[in-house]
């Protein structure tokens, strides 16, 4: 490996569940009580095969065992400061052997022996979920202030039914401020609510707003009052020459249009470019008694476009669409599931009926960037499927019938979400898996029939495709002080541990064993702050309907 200017890959894995006692049997009949910190071996003293012992233990979906050994006793230690140790890893494999031949398939996965002087890096990278990228159009929770609000019963109330343990998504009348729209999850019980979330954050609410909570049935006696405690801040556009409060209104006997962009490699793959699109909503055919230009409710011109951007072929795979009306109601696209609707106390926009325009008030769309890429099953698996980890980034603006967006300048449209890519993700670490065992001679045979043969379907069903994975990463190189080219160079080695619950035993202890030897290069690697959306979208349908089938 000299020759090259990247790091050998070695690959452990530590996804053991953690044993708190658990008797390691020695080679002379004596057995030592061990211990596991996940899938790293705690108890000082444990030889290498009882990783394979632990594994064997916890069953097929244990499958990772690590330790830190003495290279002189080939005994798990808790290392001094700069003492030479080396990692190793229980089997994958099920069976030592395939054949009158070929064994020794369940020896344990050991690295070269590590000299703390020459670890160059040593990091941790935590899984970080990915992250759909939403934006908002005109007036929304987000823009209009009151998305992510917290809050208290102030008046319990009396006489509220029917008793219910099941939380029951209800409305709520101001008492107090000008926010509209927010919807309260409750459970009831001897005819008092208790509240238990929100079910929609509505919109133009403040701190110290009250609300009245509807009974969803009968009349109580007492009613009771929701105070507001917290609120999140509206977000107006800023740049493009937004002056406005987002709040847009639209008049009769006109045509307005909004374009979507969609960009990134969900789009490349699936049109060879980025993917537009123009929706058009007409207002409708002013009164004919009327001189002056006739506000309209807007919430209807948000339906339209929301419906145009839907039905689109072109975009409609990549977005999901929640219309919040003028008085803050959500509306989700038609044929969404009535379980869903019944949970989130919601309908759908083509159930709408309009009751006019309010003046003052006005409606947006809530976009949300969604995709589920297609992919086949553990059976089928090759090293060269795709996977995708890019999120769809949306871009809207309102534009004339040139295609111009830069005549309007009223239409808000604020990101409430940046797309984050996924970091950690099983697909990414079975193929580095796989490039570690090939190095070790273990490939993953194309074959079905060879794969099953050669023990390859055991490297599969080792990793969750779907999971997340911590990785500790220690980059250490390995002198040529005798090279046969008169040259002296060093041999680099990654040595990457995947577990899907932290380590923490693992990494305090590789961090205290390298920082006393002066190494300095010492980080953690973590996510940016999650994006919470306060309302729920339906979940994504699976398009491809062999996933995750069984092998026949």
């Amino acid at each position: 490996m000299a020759y090259f200017n990247h790091a050998f890959q070695k690959a452990f894995l530590a996804t053991g569940a953690t044993v708190s006692s658990f008797a390691v049997t020695k080679m002379d009949g004596s057995t030592i009580s061990t211990s596991t910190n996940g899938g790293f071996v705690t108890t000082n003293g444990v030889p290498t095969y009882g990783l394979n012992q632990l594994k064997a233990a916890g069953g097929e979906t244990a499958n990772g065992y690590i330790g830190i050994f003495d290279p002189k006793t080939n005994l798990t230690i808790t290392p001094a400061s700069c003492c030479n140790v080396y990692l190793a890893g229980s089997a994958i494999y099920s069976n030592d052997k395939i054949g009158p031949l070929a064994g020794g398939y369940q020896e344990t996965n050991k690295s070269k022996m590590i000299n703390p002087k020459y670890v160059s890096k040593y990091f941790t990278v935590a899984p970080c979920a990915p992250q759909n990228n939403v934006i908002h159009v005109g007036s929304t929770y987000w823009t209009a202030g009151g998305g992510t609000l917290t809050g208290t019963v102030s008046t319990p109330g009396v006489g509220y039914g029917p008793n219910s343990t099941t939380a029951v998504g209800v409305g709520t009348v101001n008492v107090s401020g000008t926010g509209t729209g927010l919807e309260l999850a409750i459970t009831i019980a001897s005819g008092v609510p208790t509240v238990t979330g929100i079910v929609n954050p509505g919109k133009g609410y403040v701190v110290g707003n009250t609300v009245t909570i509807k009974s969803p049935t009968g009349t109580p006696s007492t009613l009771a009052v929701y105070t507001i405690a917290t609120v999140t801040a509206s977000h107006a556009q800023v740049g493009c020459g937004i002056t406005t409060d987002c709040c847009k209104e639209f008049f009769c006997g006109e045509t307005y249009n909004l374009r979507v962009d969609v960009k990134g490699s969900p789009a490349l793959r699936f049109l060879n470019h980025n993917a537009y699109y123009t929706a058009a909503a007409y207002t409708g055919c002013c009164p004919a008694d009327s001189i002056a230009p006739v506000a309209v409710d807007s919430t209807e011109v948000m339906i339209k476009w929301a419906s145009g951007l839907t039905n689109s072929p072109i975009v409609s795979p990549f977005l999901q669409i929640v219309v919040q009306t003028e008085s803050g109601q959500l509306l989700y696209a038609p044929g969404t599931s009535a379980t869903f609707l019944a949970a989130n106390s919601a309908i759908t926009w083509d159930a709408y009926v309009s009751t006019g325009h309010v003046d003052g008030a006005c409606a947006g769309l809530i976009i949300n960037g969604a995709y589920i890429d297609t992919k086949f099953g553990d059976c089928t698996f090759q090293l060269t499927d795709f996977y995708e980890v890019e999120p769809a980034r949306l871009y809207a603006s309102e534009v004339d019938l040139s295609g111009d967006p830069c005549t309007f300048d009223t239409l808000c449209v604020v990101t409430e979400c940046q797309g984050l890519q996924v970091q950690g993700l099983g697909e990414t670490i079975l193929r580095e898996l796989t490039l570690s065992e090939s190095y070790r001679k273990n490939f993953l045979a194309t074959d079905l029939r060879i794969r099953e043969i050669t023990q390859g379907n055991q490297i599969i069903s080792s990793i969750n495709r779907s999971g997340l994975y911590y990785r500790y990463s220690i980059l250490h190189s390995v002198p040529r002080f005798n090279n046969p080219s008169g040259t002296f160079d060093n041999d680099q080695y990654m040595l990457d541990i995947f577990s899907q619950n932290a380590l923490t035993t693992f990494n305090s202890t590789v961090s205290t064993w390298l920082s006393g030897c002066g190494v300095c290069e010492i980080e953690a690697l973590t996510c940016e702050t999650a994006c919470t959306v306060p309302i729920s979208f339906p979940t994504l349908p699976k398009y491809n309907p062999y996933n995750n089938v069984a092998c026949y």
